[in-house]
């Protein structure tokens, strides 16, 4: 048996890699990570132990000849662009992140995959306006609230989920999908995107970027001190996708994935704790935060825990950016 990765080089993709090599045992060409434009440099340290395929996935055939030649039993799809597309290219965008989905189910379902799990996100619900009808602003979205997405990336995520849906109602093929809220971690600012990566950096850089910039010396501006935001570390969401993966039968077809509500004061405490020389102030300008989710089915159905706070995790996160620049590391 086989396992795929789409986008495996990627920001989520790299964390899952690391994760099966090093926590799950699954070496050698039991994994494939199909990219398009790989970035070895994120899996440096288990490059040996994995197989890399150049392909596209708005190339069927390229997905299909893949996943037959290493015998792929399971499928992760994380192959996305992050962020919504300049008009001159929404065609292109549209291309990869719905064609794309489209290719990797129906790929799996011609090679005889058992699993598909895909990346949807919390943009589904962000954008428009009936969640609000549905809840409050303070109180969290679960998995039954009506998608509501303003964007192209949301749009985007919620035609994956309808053709995963259809494809099992239809095919019988197995897939799970997870609703990530903002993820933070190595690789997030240079992930494949319009805002990130593709294009520079911008002046105002998520924040959840910041405390990369502040590893590498440079001076950053938090939110206000009072802002709430989910905190999840890419390495837990690595297990999450692995829990959906591996849980026998789960009772739903889509998960939201959070992890911990924390005040960005928190965060930039901690910041200043662990990088004492950096220069680190507070904006009074408010930030938009995505909706608050429950997660609850994620840990009950398909037993997810996160092994991170948002404290260890920020070490673990520091350290692998500094680590890469030829820095020495931060204290616990």
């Amino acid at each position: 048996m086989s396992i795929m990765i789409t986008g495996g080089t990627g920001f989520l993709g790299s964390y899952l890699t690391r994760h099966l090599v090093r926590e799950k045992g699954i070496r050698g060409k039991q994994i494939v990570l199909f990219d398009r434009y790989p970035v070895t440099e994120r899996i440096a340290e288990v490059l040996d132990e994995v197989e890399i395929v150049t392909g596209d996935i708005t190339e069927p055939t390229e997905l299909i000849a893949a996943i037959k030649n290493y015998q792929v039993e399971q499928v992760y799809h994380l192959a996305a662009i992050l962020g919504d597309p300049p008009p001159q290219q929404v065609v292109s965008y549209m291309k990869v992140m719905c064609d794309g989905t489209l290719n990797v189910m129906e790929a799996a379902r011609i090679a005889g995959v058992r699993r598909v799990v895909y990346g949807s996100s919390v943009a589904v619900y962000v954008g428009g306006r009936k969640w609000r009808s549905v809840k409050r602003s303070d109180e969290e979205l679960d998995e039954d609230d009506p998608p509501s997405p303003g964007g192209f990336y949301g749009m985007c995520k919620l035609y994956a989920e309808h053709v995963a849906a259809l494809y099992t109602r239809r095919f019988g093929l197995q897939t799970v999908g997870l609703r990530p809220t903002s993820v933070f971690g190595w690789g997030r600012r240079i992930r494949g995107s319009y805002v990130s990566g593709l294009t520079p950096i911008p002046e105002q850089p998520h924040y959840m970027v910041l405390p990369e910039l502040a590893a590498l010396g440079k001076p950053i501006m938090m939110p206000p001190d009072d802002t709430e935001s989910d905190w999840i570390y890419a390495a837990d969401a690595a297990e999450a996708w692995y829990c959906a993966m591996n849980t026998p039968n789960p009772p739903r077809l889509v998960y939201n994935m959070a992890a911990e509500v924390r005040r960005m004061g928190d965060v930039t405490a901690l910041l200043r704790r662990l990088l004492p020389q950096a220069s680190i102030t507070v904006s009074e300008q408010r930030v938009a935060t995505v909706p608050k989710m429950n997660c609850g089915n994620l840990r009950k159905d398909l037993g997810f825990q996160p092994r991170y706070t948002m404290e260890s995790g920020m070490v673990d996160y520091l350290n692998l950016v500094r680590k890469a620049a030829g820095l020495p590391p931060v204290g616990p």
